[in-house]
């Protein structure tokens, strides 16, 4: 495990001091975390700096002949939270002086890797770790932090528009009535011909005669029934 504590970004730290100075419980826990919504599933991470820190105890106490600068102004807060980071890093002002507090994040990533023997991931969150708490005292700024996720936004995209159609209304051709069994139409005189329709083209009619045969006649009534049209119709 490495010496120095880290986290995962400074937005839990932040949260946490400024939740502090609000009020700081008698004992603080992963669950009081939790209720203020602070670091969520990294409420570990958080609980291990400020115990670093000596601001409470293993169970989570508070550690009251180190916390009373949490309730006093802004002057005396960033006073007090130096003096903690000087004791708990004391290492680190040993070998880097009082510039470690406004140091570059690369030049403090060398130095907890060094120490720590930690991987470059590991060491960047140390570096951070110290620069959050180091602007918390008053030494540089701090980061922005949200309260809550982004809401994602996105231009309205415009529905589908509807394609405007003019329909054409289309008569439809009439068509030839045919004859029921017991109605005759004659042709006309000219073959069948009736005349040109629309737009010149021609339209034909056809005549269909049904001629239903009594099946009890005999020859002489079938011949009456086929003379009949003869002389009515092809004459």
């Amino acid at each position: 495990m490495p010496n120095y504590p880290y986290t995962s970004g400074p937005a839990g730290l932040v949260q946490t001091f400024s939740q502090l100075r609000k009020g700081f419980p008698s004992k603080v826990d992963a669950g009081y975390l939790q209720r203020f919504k602070i670091a969520p599933a990294n409420e570990s991470y958080v609980i291990s700096t400020l115990r670093f820190l000596g601001l409470i105890d293993e169970d989570g106490n508070r550690a009251e002949e180190e916390t009373g600068y949490f309730f006093g102004n802004d002057d005396s807060f960033r006073s007090g939270l130096e003096g903690t980071m000087r004791r708990a890093y004391s290492q680190v002002f040993d070998e880097m002086g009082d510039g470690a507090l406004d140091a570059p994040k690369d030049n403090l990533t060398h130095w907890f890797r060094a120490s720590d023997k930690t991987s470059e991931l590991v060491g960047q969150r140390q570096a951070t770790t110290f620069q959050t708490l180091a602007a918390l005292a008053g030494h540089g700024e701090l980061p922005a932090v949200r309260s809550g996720p982004a809401k994602k936004t996105t231009a309205a995209t415009p529905g589908p528009v509807a394609k405007r159609t003019t329909a054409r209304k289309t008569t439809p051709k009439k068509q030839a009535e045919e004859p029921s069994g017991d109605q005759v139409e004659e042709p006309s005189g000219d073959g069948g011909h009736v005349g040109s329709g629309k737009n010149g083209q021609d339209v034909g009619l056809t005549v269909r005669i049904e001629v239903n045969l009594p099946p009890s006649g005999d020859a002489a009534t079938y011949d009456a029934i086929f003379a009949s049209i003869k002389k009515h119709l092809m004459s």
